[in-house]
Parts: C-alpha cells; structure tokens; sequence
C-alpha cells in the first residue's frame, strides 16, 4: 500500500454508503473526499473527520485497575499497579509516563516502498536506572492526539450528557466518583492501539480520536442496557447511551473548541459487558439474544448499518471452573461475531487469557474486577482498539482498490 492509497483510504473509510435514514454526523459524498485527497495532498489532515469510536458497558469499562497503590506490609508498590509495571516493565509500559526528553520518543521506521510506520518507543540504549528505579510524583503521559469524553456519574444517574472532556491519560475518565486519578479502564489500552494506528495515517499532534466512553457499574444487559429489539421494557441506559452519543457529536464544537470546524465520524463500538447478567440463570439464557439484538439496535437507532462492534468477553476469571451461567455469557459473547449477517463487522475477544492471580500477585483480590490488575484492563483495551482497527483496514482493501466504508 502507498502511502498515498494509505491516506486516501482514511479520508473514504470516514464517509458512509447513503442510507435511507443518512446518520447527520455523515459527510455526504466520496466523490468530493477523492477530489480533495488530488488537489491538498499535503494539507489532507486538515480535512479528514475525527474517527469517534464509543466504549460502553458496567463497571470494567468504567474501569478499576489501579494506578498506584503502597502495600502497607512491605512499603513497596503492590504488585501489576500500572506504576509497578513502567517500572519493571519500561520496554512494554514505560511509554506511559511522561517523556523525560531522551528515554521515549515518536519512532519512525521507513520502509524500502516509501511508507512509514510511526510509534511510541524507545530510540538507542535504553538507560534503564531512569526508569527501573522507584518512580515518585509519577506523571502520567498525555497522548495529545486522543480526546475522550465520558460520563463519571453515580451508577444510577443515566442522565444524558458526558461530564469529563480532555485527552487521554492514565487515570483520566476512569474509576467510580471519588476516585478520580487513581484508576483506569480499558479507554487506556484502546486509545493508544487507535491513536498509533491512526498515526501511520497523517502526522502531527492535531487530534485524531475521539474516544467516547459510557459505562455504569453493576448494570446488566437483561434490564439496565435491554435493546428495543428484545421483548419487554427498553432499559433506561440504553436509551440513556443513545442519548449521550448524540447529544455529544451534536455538541462536539462547545465541547472540544480547539476542534470547531473539523467534522466527527462514528467509526467503532466496543462492548465490555456481562458480569452482573452471569448472576442470573434467565439474564444468562437469553444473553445471547440481548447482545444481538442490541448490535442491530445500536446501528439502527445511529443510522450507522455496518458500525464495527468489538465484544471483549467477560474472562476476568480466566479458565477456572465457574458456574454454567458463567460459562454462558461467556460463550454468547464468543458466538456472535461468527453470525453471517455479523461477518467481517463484528469481532469477539476472547480475555480469558489476560486473567491474573488474585493479591498479591494483583493489586487486590476482587476477580470481578480483574482483580485490579493494570495488565489485564491493559490487555484488555489494546485488544479491543486492534479488533476493531483490523475490522476497518480489513475492509477498506477489495482487489487493492479503496472501497466505502459505511
């Protein structure tokens, strides 16, 4: 792929087929996407929409692994806290602290065809007693091309409107009220996973994500997020998530004023959901039915027919023996995306392999939340931004030609 065919294919996998209830956060045309693409070739990052791609589910994607924590025993940072991995892991984590000027840098690799691949990485020897050594008043970094929005609200408020607006970091729009700066969910992992992927797209530091996470603890698929579609009443967060995604991108210039003038485009759904309906036998039963049902209705109700669903399985405890309805949510979560009417727009990842040991291997021992385990909630949100970046490059290639995306 050239580099140019790179580029033109972002600026076409942003603009949907037309549809008979067009989705007005939609630009119109390709037509007028090819012919800018030829005319500004150098300018085209200031023409092309923000990628938005919105994380929803309970309390694992409002996100509970722990930032910092002191194990007051030994006076030592507890094991797998996300301080505790950049400093034993620098060469896999320790991107995520603030630059100290010459340790981690923007990593370009040119290729012999004339593209490029841009990352996060380390440049030359790695010093590592600059990072290997206890990190204090850590300083998490901020990625300047990912904005996120969220809804930090108590788990029974659906009012719907975001709270938090900014860039993405460590311990931003993570963890329940109160615990603001001392969590994360998997916005983290997915952020950095889309934001690099998209970086091999167009340069600069401008604004190339925008990550919109909504998600309240202990809420089920059965009641709390129950989709039009399935029988009975239509749970009040699900209306409450509609609400909020809309009534965002309808804000988006008021919201993020550096952005007026650039256009937003829905381009992914990730879904981390299902502990609380693995309580119930019936919620378990029919879990399957409810996830189906909600991808339709979640593309139906954004007028978005093909939106890219990502579903992160509820593997938190890994391969252990765990009751039936367990086992079911797990396996419904696992079936969807071999759907035919699903192939190729919806993916399943299996997290059961990212599970931890408990405390104190873990930061804590409460499995439901993966233990609080910043390389599972890591693990988590970088496979979840990957499956659904590999739904969209997947598809925007048909006989090396670019194809809509819609």
């Amino acid at each position: 792929m050239t580099k140019n065919l790179a580029a033109l294919l972002l600026v076409i996998l942003s603009v949907p087929m037309a549809t008979s209830s067009e989705s007005r956060f939609a630009p119109k045309s390709t037509a007028n996407y090819a012919q800018l693409f030829r005319q500004q070739q150098q300018s085209l990052q200031e023409n092309v929409p923000i990628p938005v791609f919105v994380l929803v589910g309970q309390s694992n994607m409002v996100g509970h692994g722990i930032l910092s924590e002191i194990n007051e025993s030994t006076g030592q940072e507890k094991n797998a806290t996300l301080k505790w991995l950049a400093t034993n892991v620098p060469e896999q984590f320790g991107m995520l602290l603030e630059d100290d000027g010459d340790l981690y840098h923007i990593v370009t690799t040119n290729h012999d065809d004339g593209t490029s691949l841009r990352r996060w990485g380390s440049i030359g020897k790695m010093n590592k007693s600059k990072v290997t050594q206890p990190i204090q008043n850590t300083k998490w970094k901020t990625r300047r091309d990912v904005l996120v929005a969220c809804n930090s609200r108590d788990v029974d408020d659906a009012s719907p409107h975001t709270t938090d607006h900014g860039k993405l970091r460590a311990g931003f729009c993570a963890g329940d009220p109160g615990q603001k700066d001392q969590q994360f969910g998997p916005e983290l992992g997915f952020g950095w996973a889309v934001g690099d992927a998209l970086s091999n797209y167009w340069s600069g530091d401008q604004s190339k994500a925008l990550l919109l996470k909504i998600a309240w603890g202990g809420k089920s698929l059965a009641v709390d997020f129950r989709p039009p579609s399935s029988s009975g009443e239509v749970g009040p967060f699900y209306t409450s998530m509609i609400a909020i995604i809309n009534n965002t991108l309808t804000d988006i210039s008021n919201i993020f004023p550096d952005e007026a003038g650039r256009s937003f485009q829905l381009l992914g759904f990730a879904w981390h959901q299902g502990w609380n309906d693995g309580c119930d036998d019936e919620m378990a039963k029919e879990y399957e039915t409810n996830l189906e049902n909600l991808i339709r209705d979640v593309r139906k109700d954004l007028h978005t027919p093909n939106l890219p669903f990502a579903i992160a399985a509820t593997g938190m405890v890994g391969y252990t023996e765990q009751p039936e309805r367990r086992r079911e949510v797990i396996q419904a979560e696992l079936n969807v995306s071999k759907y035919p009417e699903f192939d190729g727009t919806v993916v399943s990842v299996d997290t059961r392999p990212f599970a931890r040991d408990p405390s104190p291997a873990s930061p804590t021992d409460f499995i439901y939340h993966w233990n609080s385990n910043a390389e599972s909630y890591w693990l988590l949100g970088q496979n979840l931004g990957r499956s659904i970046m590999n739904i969209i490059l997947d598809r925007q290639m048909v006989n090396d030609k670019a194809v809509v995306v819609d």
